[in-house]
């Protein structure tokens, strides 16, 4: 009877050493979301290294990721996040498809992307599978109201040893479901675009008002009003370096001007004044010049490719500005260069050149050049330049 009970009391320790060993088992199983968070952290870049990004071949760092072979692709139209160079991978196992696209510069990835297309990870499941893997999220941008219009989230991500980061969710595709992920390593989040405020508020805290925001200005109307700011009064004889604060969208580097050394600025001015300004989700970045006491050209330049830019100039004559074509550039494929006289009932007159580049014939998306000329002078004619004719252009 000893020998049986002790055979008894044996195979019931057996059986719970298989049950706790099952129920481990059970417990630490790699989910789908488990395998995405892995690669998140992976990609993550270490802490200290501001200012710096990953290179391409760096993305063998994520192993559950099976990439196409280098280089990268160099697109011919610009991604929404204004990157020209992507690369394409499958995360490996788990019987989930997730695809991976990385995206940037030639030298550089700034963000990587996850579309989930088997059965649904799921928001909450992801987001505990983060803090599973010591990595904190803090909801920094949601939206004011929940619909399929507005279903991204985005979120700043940190854990030890990795630099600060930002997590996107999206589950509305153009309003069919989906679901997809985002690894954004730059410093900062971008702002966002005029239809983006319409939507999404960064007041995230529990507790904290999402009241609907006023609409907000489109991309023409901030562009046109930045422009109204910079034309010189009327009887003005000269700008001061002083007088560009009152453009208060553009962060000025501070006075006085610099001096450019040999040789001069392109337009043979010596002295200038640089800037940036951000419309919302539009960046764009400003040059002033002209001499030790005055400004004579200020240049506004896209940082990157856009869609839905409008139109500043005829948003600049709804403000009540008589704005006439004066000269049509040399005519290229996917670039156009034009100038234009504007006057004002209270303004100096001044010239307008607006340069638009376009990255395809179809010219979805484009990067604008501006440059208001205070002299209100055109220079030279260039070859294949041609002056306005009562508004238009002989011969084209």
């Amino acid at each position: 009877m000893r020998v049986k009970g002790r055979v008894v009391r044996g195979f019931r320790h057996i059986l719970f050493a298989i049950a706790s060993t099952c129920v481990c088992a059970l417990s630490n199983a790699q989910t789908p979301a488990d395998t995405l968070v892995q690669v998140v952290a992976a990609l993550m870049l270490p802490e200290g290294t501001q200012h710096t990004f990953y290179g391409w071949n760096d993305l063998d760092a994520a192993k559950q990721v099976r990439w196409a072979s280098s280089p990268p692709r160099m697109l011919d139209d610009a991604l929404p996040d204004g990157a020209y160079f992507a690369l394409e991978g499958m995360v490996r196992g788990d019987g989930h498809r997730l695809s991976v696209e990385a995206t940037g510069v030639r030298t550089m990835v700034t963000n990587v992307y996850f579309r989930n297309h088997g059965a649904a990870l799921g928001e909450t499941a992801v987001l505990a599978a983060l803090n599973r893997a010591g990595l904190k999220v803090e909801l920094v941008r949601c939206p004011i109201a929940a619909s399929p219009a507005a279903s991204n989230k985005w979120w700043r991500i940190t854990g030890p040893g990795k630099r600060p980061a930002w997590f996107h969710s999206q589950a509305s595709c153009n309003g069919a479901r989906c679901e997809s992920y985002a690894l954004l390593l730059g410093e900062t989040l971008r702002t966002m675009i005029p239809k983006e405020q319409r939507l999404y508020t960064d007041s995230c805290t529990p507790g904290t008002s999402a009241a609907r925001p006023a609409p907000a200005a489109e991309w023409d109307e901030k562009l046109a009003s930045l422009l109204a700011a910079l034309i010189p009064q009327q009887g003005a004889t000269s700008v001061a370096w002083g007088a560009l604060e009152r453009a208060t969208a553009v962060r000025w580097m501070p006075l006085p001007p610099r001096e450019a050394g040999e040789p001069p600025m392109p337009d043979g001015n010596r002295h200038y004044r640089v800037g940036e300004t951000d419309l919302g989700g539009r960046v764009l970045g400003v040059t002033a010049t002209g001499t030790r006491d005055s400004v004579y050209h200020i240049y506004f330049a896209d940082q990157a490719t856009q869609a839905d830019r409008g139109d500043a100039l005829r948003a600049l004559w709804s403000k009540g500005y008589n704005v006439w074509l004066a000269r049509c550039g040399k005519r290229y494929q996917l670039s156009t260069q034009t100038w234009y006289r504007v006057t004002g009932p209270a303004s100096r007159p001044v010239m307008i050149q607006r340069g638009i580049r376009c990255d395809t014939t179809a010219c979805p998306r484009a990067q604008e050049e501006y440059q208001l000329a205070i002299t209100a002078a055109l220079p030279p004619l260039q070859p294949g330049e041609v002056d306005a004719v009562g508004d238009s252009c002989p011969g084209r």
